[in-house]
């Protein structure tokens, strides 16, 4: 009786003590998720800091990010790594190909991290019809690539040593139908009419 008694004690002090090591919040970025209204309010913060000056960006979004948990810069680099992968779309490729006066696959990539840079409302435009990106202003270029690595910098400058990254970012094919050069005027013609010379 006292043996099956021990037994029973032990059963019990067994599983409340995986109950407990199952409550306790993980370190790891998937235990601390950044919705997506928290992470395209850091990109508002570093916008609205850098005022016009598009390249001070980077180093805006370093600032804010650098504070932060190291949890949530690594979130912050998830939800940037998912937001690339949603932009990754053949037609988005063909407005910075129009915009940018041609655009190799490393160009598109920084592309859609100044796109991420410029906020919610104009990527979510963009993905929608990427020829609506003929109402933003003409630059001589349309790429931050810096952007991508802010959350980087900041998660080694907090002592978190290297970031974890998803390189299927990098070798992801693009969605949708892929494009001659020759398309484009009627794939995407405000664009085409904004910027053909």
């Amino acid at each position: 009786m006292r043996a099956r008694r021990n037994a029973i004690v032990t059963l019990v002090t067994l599983l409340v003590g995986i109950k407990s090591t199952i409550a306790k919040p993980t370190s790891t970025a998937k235990g601390h998720p950044m919705d997506e209204q928290q992470f395209w309010d850091i990109v508002e913060q570093a916008k609205s800091a850098s005022g016009p000056d598009l390249d001070h960006r980077p180093e805006a979004l370093e600032k804010i990010l650098s504070p932060l948990p190291l949890e949530s810069i690594q979130a912050f680099q998830q939800r940037y790594e998912h937001l690339l992968i949603k932009a990754n779309s053949w037609k988005l490729w063909g407005a910075a190909y129009v915009m940018n006066g041609g655009c190799s696959d490393d160009g598109f990539k920084y592309f859609r991290d100044w796109l991420i840079s410029e906020g919610k409302a104009l990527f979510e435009r963009a993905i929608e019809d990427p020829d609506s990106l003929s109402s933003v202003p003409h630059r001589e270029y349309f790429e931050l690539e810096s952007f991508g690595y802010a959350a980087i910098h900041a998660f080694e400058k907090n002592g978190g040593g290297e970031l974890e990254r998803d390189f299927k970012v990098e070798l992801a094919q693009p969605t949708g139908k892929e494009w001659q050069e020759s398309d484009l005027p009627k794939l995407l013609p405000k664009l085409s009419a904004k910027y053909q010379h």
